[in-house]
């Protein structure tokens, strides 16, 4: 007799393969977990779309970025542009390396376990150059009619500054924010830290400043490269040998900041631990309920004003950050330009498609589930972030409407109102993506202003 049928089911076979398990055993495992986390995550777009938005917003900012083609100053012209586009890349690298090594969401996982501060360090490195690498190309990209107009030597050059300035700023945000630690919690340097701290707690001002102390020293470097490239143009070869001073700078910086992670990286989370405790203990209660422009929602407004709280409370740097664009755009406005629509579009234009991005940091704080348990419209909540947004991106684009409009008057407000309309349109389109999208809204959000900049300042020039 044969055996007598099972009383269930035979299981059926897997619909897919299962996954192949990680080897922790060999090689990086630190980098083997970021790549794993990347594959699920699908970051592929986020070095497609720049790229894509820099080829785009290139011929549309042509005239504005570079005309200096068409008036016979190739080597002076490629020199500036050169400069502020390997600035503009090395101020991106700085607040991303302190982003992803200082106060990395993967630190308060990492805590809780022995690290190996060598291995982790070159996996963080690793997987900052991976994702931001498409910031060099995009810069390129944006440059290449100084090749098809121009020279392409000194396309290359110009090229060759801004993957200076990416190189150096890779290898030595690393090493200066390791520094920073160092410093906050160095007994020597306690009075230096008291001047410069404001109401920040002691400890902290290292960590402010670290960035701007590795800007300004990339930034030198990124000059006497862009100087030296000018040089090269006007037909003297020793300038070539300037474009090796930023990489140059960026390894010596790598080469400190292995010994310094070995010291500094456990102790970076005692002194954020730090930071976080004095800041608690020492924060006025009154001062903590005061919210930035809070009095335009009032109580008749809950979900502006709901809005406007979690970006005080989350994002105030924001705030910060457009008063700061601000200036820019009040030099702007009071320029003797006599193109000054260009000159706003341009410079007020990009600042305030900066600050209209925030609806997308917005939806961050917010729970997928948490309007349904409020039981609010979905509608109302997308308005209150694009409100935010266009009433925070104000701090960037009210000194350039001030000193334009007295400077200039009726022949600015066209560019200011074209201005402040496309701001309005893009925290709408950022809170739009935001609530479809949520964390991936910056991906696309990004294109987008580029695009939208690069029209602006082309219809205007």
């Amino acid at each position: 007799m044969g055996a007598p049928p099972l009383p269930w089911p035979a299981l059926e076979p897997p619909l897919s393969p299962p996954r192949p398990s990680l080897d922790l055993t060999t090689g990086n495992p630190y980098a083997a977990v970021f790549r794993a986390v990347a594959r699920r995550e699908g970051g592929r777009w986020s070095a497609v779309l720049p790229v894509v938005a820099a080829l785009a917003a290139m011929p549309l900012a042509r005239p504005v970025m570079m005309g200096f083609l068409d008036q016979g100053r190739l080597a002076s012209g490629t020199e500036g542009l050169a400069l502020r586009m390997g600035a503009l890349v090395a101020a991106a690298m700085a607040i991303h390396t302190y982003a992803d090594l200082v106060r990395s969401a993967d630190r308060p996982v990492l805590d809780a376990h022995p690290v190996a501060p060598r291995l982790l360090l070159r996996a963080v490195a690793a997987r900052t150059a991976r994702q931001r690498l498409s910031l060099p190309i995009a810069a390129c990209i944006f440059l290449l009619p100084v090749g098809l107009e121009g020279s392409w030597t000194a396309w290359a050059g110009a090229a060759g500054v801004v993957f200076g300035a990416w190189l150096s700023m890779l290898g030595l945000g690393f090493t200066v924010h390791l520094g920073g630690v160092w410093a906050g919690m160095s007994p020597g340097l306690a009075r230096l830290m008291d001047l410069v701290r404001g109401d920040n707690p002691r400890m902290q001002a290292a960590l402010i400043y670290a960035p701007g102390v590795a800007l300004a020293v990339v930034g030198m470097a990124v000059m006497w490269a862009a100087g030296g490239l000018a040089w090269a143009l006007q037909g003297d070869p020793r300038g070539w040998a300037f474009l090796a001073i930023p990489p140059a700078v960026g390894l010596a910086g790598w080469v400190a900041a292995g010994p310094l992670a070995e010291r500094q990286y456990v102790r970076a989370t005692a002194l954020l631990t730090e930071v976080d405790a004095l800041g608690a203990a020492t924060e006025d209660p009154e001062e903590s309920r005061r919210v930035y422009l809070e009095w335009l929602a009032g109580d008749q407004r809950p979900a502006l004003l709901r809005q406007l709280r979690n970006a005080w409370r989350a994002h105030r740097t924001w705030a910060f950050a457009a008063w700061l664009l601000g200036l820019s755009g009040a030099l702007a406005g009071w320029s003797d330009d006599p193109d000054i629509a260009a000159r706003i579009a341009t410079t007020c234009g990009g600042a305030g498609l900066v600050i209209a991005a925030l609806p997308t940091r917005l939806v961050l704080g917010d729970p997928a589930w948490l309007d349904a348990a409020l039981g609010v419209r979905p509608r109302s909540v997308l308005l209150a972030r694009a409100t935010t947004g266009l009433l925070y991106a104000q701090g960037a684009l009210l000194p350039a409407v001030l000193t334009g409009l007295f400077r200039h008057g009726a022949a600015a407000a066209p560019a200011l109102l074209a201005v402040e309309l496309l701001t309005a349109l893009a925290a709408l389109a950022a809170a739009a993506l935001a609530a479809r999208l949520r964390h991936r809204a910056t991906l696309v959000y990004g294109p987008l202003a580029v695009l939208a900049w690069a029209a602006l300042a082309g219809a205007a020039s």
